[in-house]
């Protein structure tokens, strides 16, 4: 059994984390393979994803609290994108208020018209299979989460990752989505270097650095909800703290995922510090203007839009989001930024879509889930005894004609968990 890493966060300086990410923009349980039954014929055990409520809590390590991630966990979890099923569909559509405004980012602009933003939405859903919540914020009226789509009968693998943040009304209904996935090309060390050639002529001016202590004194003791905490750090700080103050904000296990620079995120306080120097200069080009916050008290999603200092009039702003979890003390231990594509549909989005509509990648990536297996001794039996892994693998079971085996003979190469039911 996987047991995902401990939900943690963005804290203090997890608002220089995102200010890179805007350059960017120019589970389910696995059943055993087989199970014998008695009489000596196997069967093929019918591999079931749950996904109510209680199982996505089981999955991600933590209670879903509150009405926006609960209503999250009915819609994308335990009922599922409708794909042709009208009563899937109706049930969706109650749930957004008449005038709600959709930002799917992979569309230049909302669709117009009482209902439109949700057709369009739910219509380049249609050819996705299963979307997987990986993280997801608390909160009352507002939530974002973190994602991944999968394909069924194909466990182990992933498609395109994505983040979205809703906000609902008085009455519950989702009132505002904006949803972002990953670009398919990753080349923000490239964009970044093209970034620097008006700045280093004199062109663009970066903001000066502030004096965070002065600041600090000024402003008192920081807020303790993840909502508030990331209002302040975002308001008083905006990327232009030095990053000796910004590394003191993280955990030592951070992890930093900005899929326009990485495929596979960065893991540890000192690979995130290296990444932000080599972009320090950049990040002080940049400013964020936030939109919407979630209102979590251990997490929180906001929505922003980017602009660029000393940039001439028309200059184009892009818009993005933030996922930020927070642990007890208050350090950042995770942090996700996306940025919009500067074209849209995004083209090469668009033809995965077509070409592997079940992922929307051209390859699927291979989940590798962090439980700490490579580091197990056994198996604890209820009787206390250990029993190793390989014991576990030269198990004698019933065979596909009725031929001993073992459990290892029967799995083979095949990556994934084996589940073994005691009688």
């Amino acid at each position: 059994v996987a047991t995902p890493p401990s939900a943690a966060a963005a804290a203090p300086g997890a608002s220089s984390a995102v200010f890179v990410a805007a350059v960017g923009a120019a589970a389910g349980v696995v059943g055993a393979r087989w199970a014998p039954r008695r009489g000596g014929t196997r069967r093929a055990a019918k591999v079931v994803r749950l996904a109510t409520t209680a199982t996505l809590e089981r999955r991600l390590g933590k209670q879903i609290v509150g009405k926006a991630p609960e209503l999250v966990a009915r819609l994308w979890q335990e009922l599922g994108l409708p794909r042709g099923s009208e009563e899937k569909e109706a049930e969706w559509k109650a749930a957004f208020a008449p005038d709600a405004v959709i930002e799917d980012l992979f569309f230049p602009d909302p669709a117009d018209g009482q209902g439109a933003g949700v057709d369009a939405y739910l219509k380049n859903k249609e050819g996705c299979d299963q979307l997987v919540i990986d993280k997801i914020t608390d909160g009352e009226t507002a939530c974002g989460f973190a994602w991944h789509l999968e394909e069924s009968g194909r466990h182990g693998q992933a498609g395109i990752r994505g983040t979205t943040f809703l906000q609902l009304d008085e009455d519950g209904r989702i009132v505002y989505l904006r949803e972002i996935c990953e670009p398919l090309l990753k080349n923000g060390e490239h964009l970044c270097n093209i970034f620097r050639v008006p700045a280093t002529l004199g062109l663009l001016p970066v903001q000066e650095a502030i004096d965070v202590e002065k600041a600090e004194s000024s402003l008192g003791e920081p807020p303790k909800s993840a909502s508030e905490l990331t209002k302040y750090l975002v308001d008083k700080f905006q990327g232009t703290a030095p990053l000796a103050e910004f590394l003191e904000m993280l955990s030592e296990d951070v992890r930093y995922e900005d899929f326009f620079f990485h495929e596979d995120g960065l893991q540890g306080k000192e690979e995130v510090g290296k990444f932000f120097d080599k972009y320090d200069d950049i990040m002080k080009m940049l400013r964020f203007i936030p939109e919407r916050f979630s209102d979590g008290d251990t997490s929180c999603c906001w929505t922003w839009k980017m602009e660029v200092t000393g940039a001439p009039e028309g200059f184009p702003t892009l818009r993005g989001m933030s996922y930020y979890d927070f642990d007890a003390d208050g350090k950042i231990t995770f942090v996700r930024d996306a940025t919009e594509s500067a074209l849209k549909p995004p083209p090469l989005q668009k033809l995965a879509a077509h070409v592997r509509p079940a992922l929307r990648t051209f390859t699927p990536r291979r989940k590798t889930p962090d439980c700490g297996c490579e580091d197990a001794q056994g198996v604890e039996m209820p009787t206390g005894v250990v029993v190793t892994p390989e014991a576990v693998m030269r198990q004698e079971v019933v065979g596909a004609g009725g031929e001993p085996t073992t459990i290892g003979a029967e799995i083979g190469e095949a990556p994934g968990a084996v589940v073994v039911f005691l009688r």
